[in-house]
C-alpha cells in the first residue's frame, strides 16, 4: 500500500524529486536509528530477553548478517560470470544490485506483521543482524563498487544505522542501558522511530515512478537478476541457515531476508562509483515485483526445513 501511496503523490506532484533527499535524510538518520535504539534498548535492558542479551548472540548475529550478504554476492557474480558481464558491461553494478537484499525497509514490515506478541524479541534480533549487513555494503560492497579500495573512507561507514547499533549494543553490554533506557527517553525514540518505515517506503514507491519511465528493458539481464537474487541466494542462505549451529532466532531472521528482493543502496552506489545506475534500477523494480510471487514460497519452504515462522 506505501508503494503505491508514493507513485501516487510522485504523479501528483506532492512530493518532488528534488524533496526525496531531505526526506530520506530524515528517515535514515533520525527516524531509522531512534527505531533501532527502543528495539535493542527495549528487548535488551528493558525486557532483558535472555536470548538476546549476551555477547555471543549479538556476534552470532551479526556474522550471519556478513555472511548472508557474502553469499548474495557469490551467487550474483556467478550468474554475472555465466552472462560473460564484463567491467564496463554491468558487471560490478549487477553482482552488488543482484546479491544485496533490502535487508532493512523491506524486511521491518514483514517481522512487524508476523512476530507481533508482546514480548517477542524478533525486531531486536533483525536489527542486531543488520549490523553485519551494514558493515558489509559499506566496506566489501563500495570496494566492489567502485573496483579497489581506495575510495573507501571511515566517513562511509560511520552512518547513522550502524552507529545507532554500535551506541545501543555497547549500552546493552556495558550495563549503562539501564541509566539511558528511561520511560521519557524510550516513548520518544519509539515515536520518532514509527515515521521511520513508512517515509522510506513511501518513497521507495516514488522512486519506482520515477525509474520505471523512460527505459531501455534488458529482458536477459532482468531474467538472470531474478535467478541471482530470487532462486539462487535464497537457495544458497536457507542452506546456510539450515546448517548453521546457531540460534533459531537467528535462524529465522535468516530464513526471512533469504526471500528479500534487491536493495536500493547498491543502485545509489553505482551512481556515486561509476557503475551502470540502469542495470541496478531494473533488476531492483523486477525482483520487487517479482518475490510477491517468490517471497511466500522462500518462506514456506524455511518455515518447514530450516525453523518455524508461519503461524506465530
Amino acid at each position: 500500500m506505501f508503494f503505491a501511496v508514493g507513485c501516487w503523490l510522485r504523479y501528483k506532484k506532492a512530493i518532488e524529486p528534488q524533496h526525496d533527499n531531505v526526506i530520506m535524510q530524515l528517515a535514515m538518520d533520525v527516524g531509522y536509528p531512534c527505531l533501532i535504539f527502543h528495539s535493542i534498548m527495549k528487548y535488551m535492558v528493558v525486557e532483558a530477553h535472555p536470548a538476546i542479551s549476551t555477547v555471543s548472540f549479538s556476534l552470532q548475529a551479526i556474522g550471519c548478517g556478513f555472511l548472508e550478504m557474502s553469499l548474495g554476492v557469490l551467487a550474483a557474480w556467478l550468474i554475472a560470470r555465466v552472462m560473460r558481464l564484463r567491467i564496463g558491461t554491468g558487471l560490478r553494478t549487477f553482482t552488488l544490485t543482484a546479491g544485496v537484499q533490502n535487508y532493512a525497509f523491506f524486511v521491518i514490515p514483514i517481522v512487524q506483521m508476523l512476530f507481533s506478541n508482546s514480548g517477542d524479541p524478533t525486531m531486536g534480533v533483525l536489527f542486531i543482524h543488520n549490523m553485519g549487513c551494514e558493515l558489509f555494503v559499506w566496506s566489501l560492497g563500495v570496494i566492489l563498487m567502485c573496483g579497489g579500495a581506495s575510495d573507501l573512507r571511515l566517513g562511509l561507514l560511520l552512518r547513522g544505522p550502524l552507529l545507532a547499533v554500535c551506541i545501543s549494543l555497547l549500552l546493552a553490554w556495558s550495563g549503562l542501558g539501564a541509566y539511558v533506557a528511561l520511560p521519557p527517553v524510550m516513548k520518544a525514540a519509539e515515536m520518532i522511530g514509527a515515521v521511520a518505515t513508512p517515509i522510506c517506503l513511501i518513497l521507495f514507491g516514488c522512486s519506482m515512478f520515477d525509474l520505471s519511465r523512460n527505459f531501455v528493458w534488458r529482458p536477459r539481464m532482468l531474467t538472470a537478476g531474478i535467478a541471482a537474487r530470487l532462486v539462487l541466494a535464497p537457495a544458497c542462505i536457507l542452506l546456510a541457515a539450515w546448517l548453521l549451529p546457531v540460534d533459531p532466532l537467528i535462524k529465522r531472521i535468516m530464513v526471512i531476508q533469504s526471500a528479500i528482493p534487491s536493495a536500493v543502496i547498491p543502485v545509489i552506489l553505482a551512481k556515486r562509483f561509476g557503475g551502470i545506475p540502469e542495470v541496478g534500477t531494473q533488476i531492483l523494480l523486477t525482483t520487487t515485483v517479482c518475490s510477491f510471487i517468490t517471497l511466500p514460497i522462500w518462506l514456506t519452504v524455511g518455515s518447514r526445513y530450516v525453523v518455524p515462522i508461519l503461524g506465530n
